[in-house]
């Protein structure tokens, strides 16, 4: 008998990446499943590329009640035999304490809260719907200074399954290139790339960066550009210092599926990719010996899935933070904006 499984994930991107292989897994254990993922408007366009995802319901956060409305067999008549709810939202809780499943399967995110001197805690989910209407889940302490290098958020992921008796095939994360950008990315590959390149990638992250931290990434830009190309890539949204790059590198600007020139010099090793869509990046970091970023989501969660090594820049003080974040198989390395002095650069071999 077919068995039935609801997956709610409707958060970012790099969340869904992240917990890409627990999807794979949970379909290899059950092979003859059908299983419906409940993603945003933003990770779906990664998440429709899943084959082993065979249904989506997108829920747009501002027409919530629609979406009950009419998703309503799927959430409230169907009977599944697993509901996973991983991305931790009030709203995909609430709907899964309606779902008729079996067994259902969640992770309860414990923050810290303080008024004056006294700290208490609160639970996502609240212990009592928690108790009421999951039959297996796991704790996560969200204090940042607590267990410091105990709490990996892909772990819990996979010891929810494992406490299923789910077998665990492979913990690397899943990306599936759009074949739709081959083509664009092939030709301008050949026309304008054709060598060896590292990605470093801009976004609204580095709007928190200092000037100062900002001007020493350049410098390790400029270094790294003697020895390879670097390919400085930004997506859709802007940022502060996307101004400042465009005027000081050559640039092509993303448009119905080409790449146009706004301000190129010949043979320069160092040139912009801007406004590039997600799936289109995916072929840059594919094909890079490197990716550099400011923790961004893609670069992270997209590089492992392809063997490429990462960087992070982050600050020191994000350390302890953005380790649950790691993917668990990857080649991941990290660079402290504090130490981008000098003697760092000097030392920073490719």
């Amino acid at each position: 008998m077919l068995k039935k499984i609801i997956i709610f994930k409707t958060d970012r991107v790099g969340d869904l990446i992240y917990l890409s292989p627990c999807l794979k897994n949970i379909k290899e254990n059950i092979k003859d499943s059908s299983i419906t993922l409940v993603c945003s408007k933003y990770n779906h366009q990664i998440a429709k590329n899943y084959k082993f995802i065979d249904k989506f319901i997108i829920i747009d956060e501002f027409f919530f009640f629609i979406i009950l409305l009419k998703n309503f067999k799927d959430f409230f008549l169907t009977k599944y035999t697993y509901l996973f709810q991983y991305d931790g939202k009030n709203r995909s809780y609430f709907i899964s304490y309606f779902v008729r499943a079996i067994n259902k399967s969640t992770i309860c995110f414990v923050k810290w809260k303080k008024i004056f001197n006294f700290t208490y805690r609160v639970f996502r989910p609240k212990k009592f719907f928690l108790n009421l209407f999951f039959n297996n889940f796991l704790y996560c302490d969200e204090r940042y200074s607590a267990d410091r290098g105990k709490i990996h958020y892909q772990t819990l992921y996979f010891n929810l399954l494992e406490k299923l008796n789910f077998r665990i095939y492979s913990k690397k994360n899943i990306f599936l290139l759009d074949d739709s950008f081959s083509d664009v990315y092939n030709s301008f590959f050949k026309k304008i790339i054709n060598d060896k390149y590292i990605l470093f990638h801009f976004d609204e992250k580095w709007d928190r960066c200092t000037t100062v931290d900002f001007e020493n990434s350049l410098n390790l830009i400029n270094k790294l550009s003697k020895k390879i190309k670097v390919i400085i890539s930004t997506g859709l949204k802007d940022f502060k210092y996307l101004k400042y790059l465009k005027d000081k590198f050559p640039a092509y600007y993303y448009k119905d599926n080409n790449f146009l020139p706004t301000s190129i010099k010949n043979k320069d090793p160092i040139f912009i990719v801007n406004n590039v869509p997600l799936n289109l990046l995916a072929y840059f970091i594919k094909n890079s010996e490197k990716n550099i970023s400011y923790h961004s989501g893609p670069i992270v969660h997209i590089s492992p899935s392809f063997d490429k090594e990462i960087i992070d820049i982050i600050p020191e003080i994000k350390n302890n933070e953005l380790d649950r974040w790691i993917p668990i198989v990857s080649k991941y390395s990290r660079i402290n904006f504090e130490e981008l002095n000098d003697d760092f650069l000097d030392k920073f071999k490719i």
